[in-house]
């Protein structure tokens, strides 16, 4: 069996000192300084060279200036990957007559990604719970392991980020071999799940509904951040209290955000570990937040987020999502005898009887039902070399695209 190179991510806490914690914070601002430069210097030679070309320079030439010597101050390998940041987004936008923005100081993310260079980087254990993270110009940062590091890999960088809660962590990336992993070659076991907006998700099987009351994590807490923010309303801005209740803040968002991900990665995990291929609908979740007021509850469900664990879950042992497009009438075709119904094209439409066959549907049981039997005819499409369809390396099988043609 071949083996084939996988990146592994793992994700953890840090505690740096107040030195550290002031060096991190140089780090971000140099960072910050470097892409506007960089960005200044792209814009201006792309109006003379034109189209998506531009004059590629390095960060080298600003630190021979006596006024930038606070560059020196921090790694040189993260203002390195700034420029390749930038350049990846000037090649992205100018194409197509756009421009990237240039990070406003009090908006800006506050991460830096530095590369594993010559043993630079490295985790030093003490102990089964003392442990420490080498890091070029911060020295040793303590670090909490709660999982293990991939065995065998190799370190390729490390992302350093600091949350709204004034929390730090550190995503380092390892490349693994791994074995290659076959495709499955029969779909035996088929998922479907259709959208619901009070209930999350509603499964063909039953097996996997989510309830109205295990989600909504936002809702449950957002009496207590208004509370929290009528407070910091009246705060001085700067102030030394002004910054412990906006990090009070930033804790409350984080637990809400960390809630939905522990929910849909243990969702995901059993379905994809119990079915070979699962299908989903392709619905635009951006445009349905900004229609009727939606924008909460969508954003608060995380379906979007589920489909992407999913995707990554199933292709991980060879297993593939389907996705059906958002112009199949899943809730107007009856599952029985395949009747276009278009009066349960309105929402307020739960339950309806089939004119035809007379058969019963509930709405979401039916839209499961029915994007369950379109994945099958996808599947069995691209068993027979169906050109129409495309399998993304991301392990997602759609229809093209019609720009894709």
């Amino acid at each position: 069996m071949a083996h084939v190179p996988v990146i592994k991510c793992r994700q953890y806490r840090i505690y740096p000192d107040s030195a550290q914690q002031v060096l991190i914070w140089k780090t971000f601002g140099c960072c910050r300084w470097m892409w506007n430069h960089l960005l200044d210097e792209r814009i201006q030679s792309n109006k003379v060279m034109g189209g998506d070309r531009f004059r590629n320079t390095t960060p080298a030439h600003f630190k021979k200036d006596p006024e930038n010597s606070f560059l020196k101050e921090v790694d040189s390998l993260a203002l390195a990957n700034e420029q390749l940041n930038v350049n990846q987004a000037c090649r992205k936008l100018f194409a197509s007559g756009r421009t990237p923005r240039f990070r406003a100081k009090g908006r800006d993310r506050r991460s830096y990604t530095t590369n594993a260079v010559n043993n630079n980087i490295s985790i030093i254990r003490v102990s089964d719970t003392e442990n420490y993270l080498k890091l070029p110009k911060l020295g040793l940062v303590k670090i909490i392991l709660h999982r293990s590091i991939p065995g065998g890999g190799v370190l390729k960088h490390i992302t350093i980020t600091e949350r709204a809660s004034g929390r730090f962590y550190a995503s380092l990336t390892y490349e693994v071999m791994q074995e290659e992993v076959k495709p499955v070659a029969e779909f035996n076991k088929i998922e479907s799940f259709d959208y619901s907006m009070p209930n999350l998700a509603v499964s063909a099987s039953g097996k996997y509904d989510v309830k109205g009351e295990d989600i909504h994590w936002y809702r449950r807490m957002e009496q207590k951040l208004k509370r929290e923010q009528r407070k910091l309303s009246h705060m001085e801005y700067g102030s030394s209290h002004y910054w412990k209740q906006r990090h009070r803040i930033g804790s409350l968002h984080e637990k809400i955000a960390n809630r939905r991900k522990d929910c849909l990665h243990k969702l995901s995990r059993a379905v994809a570990d119990c079915f070979d291929a699962v299908v989903v609908e392709d619905i635009d979740l951006r445009a349905m937040s900004q229609a009727l007021h939606f924008g909460k509850s969508v954003m608060d469900n995380g379906f979007g987020m589920f489909r992407v664990f999913l995707a990554y879950k199933l292709k991980e042992q060879g297993k593939v999502l389907v996705t059906v497009s958002r112009n199949f009438p899943s809730s107007q075709r009856c599952s029985a005898c395949h009747n276009i119904n278009p009066e349960v094209k309105n929402l307020s439409v739960r339950e309806w009887i089939c004119p035809v066959c007379g058969a019963v549907h509930d709405r979401d049981k039916n839209a499961c039902a029915n994007l369950r039997q379109e994945g099958i005819a996808m599947l069995n499409r691209r068993a027979c070399g169906d050109s129409s369809l495309i399998l993304a390396p991301s392990g997602v099988l759609s229809e093209k695209k019609p720009h894709l043609l």
